[in-house]
């Protein structure tokens, strides 16, 4: 497979991700169709007579109640953050990652030169595993990481298993997880199994000194005491520095 992007492709590519997040509005459309079926069955079941009620009755009142009111926050929080990051591309969650990658975040330019640093490097170094690109100094999904800021990452592939009436529904979970210097994380879930683990290695090609640890330790990690983190830290920065003396002496 040719993971190299066409090198006639000259689109933004972090602009591109931006605009798709407007499919999210499907989501947001049925989300509020359940909450709106929740509070619906939860009025009927105010208007009945409610002297003869047993717990259960009102058990069931109170799942249509909160139901309603979860699904309701939950889809206007996913139309919000849809019609943001496709129309304000500033503020999406996109631009945010990679503003807090910086320096100094709070004099990062605009987003066009934002975008324009990541995109660069996609363009000239990119490979491509499903939807996440890696260059030589980024790493783009939903979110972007530097790659210089890595020092932890997962990869998440987990298959579940739920029951829905008679029937069971199997659930295959890909996900690319990223902890940076500062601890700041960065998720980006994928649809192609095989990728997962070709990306997975080509990060550790890029970020020879970061830490490739299966899933299941990655809540140890974000529960890490501030000592831990340092400790990690000191033991990455010594690691850097054999590395790179050992690629001096052989040049």
């Amino acid at each position: 497979m040719d993971r190299n992007p066409s090198p006639k492709r000259t689109k933004s590519y972090c602009f591109c991700i931006t605009r798709k997040r407007l499919l999210s509005l499907w989501l947001a459309l049925l989300l509020l169709f359940v909450a709106a079926g929740l509070g619906a069955y939860a009025w009927l079941r105010l208007q009945e007579e409610r002297s003869l009620w047993e717990v259960i009755e009102y058990a069931k009142l109170a799942v249509g109640v909160l139901g309603c009111i979860l699904f309701l926050i939950w889809g206007l929080g996913t139309a919000y953050m849809a019609i943001r990051d496709a129309f304000f591309p500033g503020r999406s969650a996109l631009a945010q990652s990679i503003r807090s990658q910086l320096p100094c975040p709070e004099e990062a330019p605009d987003v066009r030169e934002l975008f324009a640093m990541v995109d660069q490097d996609i363009e000239e170094n990119g490979l491509w595993f499903d939807r996440v690109a890696v260059g030589k100094e980024w790493v783009l999904g939903d979110q972007a990481s530097f790659i210089p800021r890595i020092r932890v990452f997962f990869g998440r592939d987990e298959t579940t298993t739920r029951r829905r009436g008679e029937r069971m529904i199997t659930t295959r979970i890909l996900e690319l997880h990223i902890l940076d210097d500062r601890r700041q994380h960065q998720m980006t879930t994928l649809r192609k199994p095989r990728e997962l683990r070709a990306l997975l290695e080509c990060i550790s090609l890029r970020a020879p000194d970061a830490l490739c640890r299966p899933y299941r330790e990655y809540a140890s990690w974000c529960q890490k005491s501030d000592t831990e983190w340092e400790d990690m830290l000191r033991e990455y920065r010594v690691k850097q520095g054999e590395r790179e003396m050992a690629d001096f002496k052989y040049r």
